[in-house]
């Protein structure tokens, strides 16, 4: 039931615990909207990675989880150097989660917030970048849905990744909430995600494009 998950939640989850038996959580990165992300070592393959934690009122729902499940299985087949690893799908303590490759660096988000617009030479290389990413996803079959700013990181080199593939999309897939909520960002969604529609690789490209102009 609710009350047990709850309570185990706040007891796994804290800085210095272990979660699922091999990963030892080093600190919370965030809260997202499916859930908390944290940054974890694994002790197992002794490396660092993200793990996405799935909330309460998506991980009780089963047909949400096997749609994860499959969103991650074709998630992972991406292998592309303008794409951030996803790794895999878990369950421990009753709690869903998914693991990734772990990248300390920007977002383009930020890079937006403290520099206002950027330089066009910039904006053609990250452009480049995201869409190269974008079609190695689409090749495998894989719409991401949620192409935004916060969604693409720079590593070390200052190389774009795009992250999260196979994490909004199945909020997304769902079409409408309950309440009648849609998922995703309004500001980068396509008309037919707005209206809970069928999504496909041109969605994506509606994002991008908005992405590109700001």
């Amino acid at each position: 039931g609710g009350v047990p998950t709850a309570a185990r939640r706040t007891v796994t989850l804290k800085e210095g615990e272990t979660f699922g038996g091999r990963y030892v959580i080093d600190k919370i990165l965030g809260q997202g909207g499916m859930g908390l992300v944290l940054k974890a070592r694994d002790t197992q393959l002794d490396e660092d990675v993200a793990l996405k934690v799935i909330r309460a009122e998506f991980g009780q729902d089963p047909a949400f989880l096997e749609q994860l499940k499959q969103e991650i299985k074709l998630a992972r087949r991406i292998s592309h150097r303008y794409v951030l690893r996803t790794h895999d799908f878990g369950e421990a303590e009753g709690i869903p989660f998914v693991s990734m490759e772990y990248l300390k660096g920007v977002t383009l988000k930020q890079l937006f917030d403290d520099r206002g617009s950027l330089p066009l030479p910039l904006v053609l290389r990250i452009a480049r970048q995201v869409a190269e990413g974008l079609e190695a996803a689409h090749a495998v079959g894989v719409v991401h849905r949620d192409v935004k700013p916060l969604n693409v990181m720079f590593d070390a080199r200052g190389d774009a990744k795009l992250m999260d593939f196979g994490l909004a999309a199945p909020a997304a897939g769902k079409g409408t909430g309950e309440e009648g909520q849609v998922y995703g960002t309004p500001r980068y969604m396509a008309p037919e995600q707005v209206r809970g529609e069928q999504v496909d690789p041109r969605t994506d490209l509606y994002a991008f494009g908005i992405m590109l102009y700001e």
